[in-house]
Order: C-alpha cells, then structure tokens, then sequence
C-alpha cells in the first residue's frame, strides 16, 4: 500500500503515465484507486478553478501563491476521505497531481529563496495540517523541457470542466515564462525531496522517449512501495 503521485509541468504526460500505471495494476490483480487533480467535475473548488483557468475569475496566473494555492488544497480536501479510507484499507493511491503541484506551481512565482522556503513550510502546514490532506509516499516527477511541453500540449486534448473548448490551452498553459519558472521550481524540488523520484521524458539527445519506455521507468521507481 502507498500514495503514489505523479507530477509535472503541464503537458509532461502525466495523465497518460497515470493511467498506465493503474492498467499495470489492473493487470497483476492489484487494488488501487485513481484520481486526477483539480476535480474540475466532482468537486466544488475544481469547478471554480475550472472558471480561473479559462480566465473567468480575474488574473489567475498572477495572483498571490498564498491565496492561489488554498484553493487547490481546498479541492483536494473534498476528495480527501475517500483516498484516507483507501489508504486505511492498504489500497494503493495513485494521483495524478497532488500536494506537489502547488508547491510547483505557486512556489515557481517566488523569486527569493528564503521566501519560497517560507512559503512551502506555509502550504506544508495548509495542504496536510488544517486540509488533512494525506502525504504522498513518492512523487514521480516526470521532468520535460518546456519546449517539449508545449509541443505536447499541442497536441492535446479535452476540456477542463467544460469552461474549454477541446483543445484550447487554459491561462497557465498560455504563458512561456509562468511555464519557464514552474519548469525551474519542478528541478529546485526534485532536488530538495528525497521522496522525488525524477523521470526524464526526453533521451540524451533532446528527444521525446516513448511513453512506455517512461512507463517503465515509473515502475522501477514505484517498485519499492507497492508494485
């Protein structure tokens, strides 16, 4: 039994690696249960931050990591019982996105050091302290250059929630240089966290690695906690 998250800049195939690894579960007889981060269809904050990332809600990229960052610890709140009781009954918990997107995501429009620091102690105590929101085991960070990104991204995909067309690219995902410091802060992370486990998705010469070659690459890196 574990908390399995996997995270990553927008675009980095976390979806995709997500549900190749539940299939892998599925396929040894293994009990797992999935879910995907924001809930912009089940969940009262992730429809609401379905509307600020289709740039309904005012300037979402740029408001403050603090306030920004409640709101999606507060969606992660409303599906937290479920994934408590899952753990509780030693099934393992698979995530696409959690707790570490915050720290990317807003922690990337701090500049300075010892106020990013501050900030991920502040989220740390928001995110599993007054929200109780489980703690990953390990944290499958699927690490793409931004240019790969984008061009995934490209090539996607469904709406958020509905408040997008199929295909658009939300508020974030429109912005090279909020991209560009989520990229840094992912590396700074990866970095600070022994519980990081860092997946590249391109080879030595820049190239996009196949998704099953990164998938089994997710699997030596979860191999140690439950499969």
């Amino acid at each position: 039994m574990a908390f399995i998250a996997i995270e990553g800049i927008d675009g980095s195939g976390k979806a995709t690696q997500t549900k190749m690894l539940v299939e892998e579960f599925e396929r040894r007889g293994l009990e797992c249960l999935t879910f995907d981060f924001p809930g912009y269809d089940r969940n009262t904050y992730g429809k609401l931050l379905a509307e600020c990332l289709a740039g309904e809600r005012g300037d979402f990229v740029h408001t403050d990591a603090r306030i920004a960052s409640t709101l999606y610890a507060a969606d992660r709140f409303e599906s937290s019982e479920e994934m408590r009781r899952a753990l509780a009954r030693d099934i393992t918990v698979i995530a696409d996105r959690f707790s570490g997107s915050n720290q990317i995501h807003q922690g990337g429009k701090i500049a300075d050091e010892a106020e990013r620091i501050a900030f991920l102690d502040w989220l740390d105590h928001v995110e599993h302290v007054v929200f109780k929101n489980p703690r990953p085991d390990v944290v499958i960070y699927l690490k793409a250059p931004v240019e790969v990104s984008l061009e995934l991204l490209a090539q996607k995909r469904a709406s958020k929630g509905g408040q997008l067309a199929d295909g658009e690219s939300d508020v974030h995902e429109r912005d090279r240089e909020y991209l560009d410091k989520c990229h840094a802060m992912a590396n700074w992370l990866a970095a600070r966290y022994s519980n990081w486990q860092v997946i590249d998705c391109v080879d030595s010469q820049g190239a996009i690695r196949s998704r099953e070659d990164i998938h089994e690459d997710v699997l030596r890196a979860v191999a140690r906690y439950s499969i």
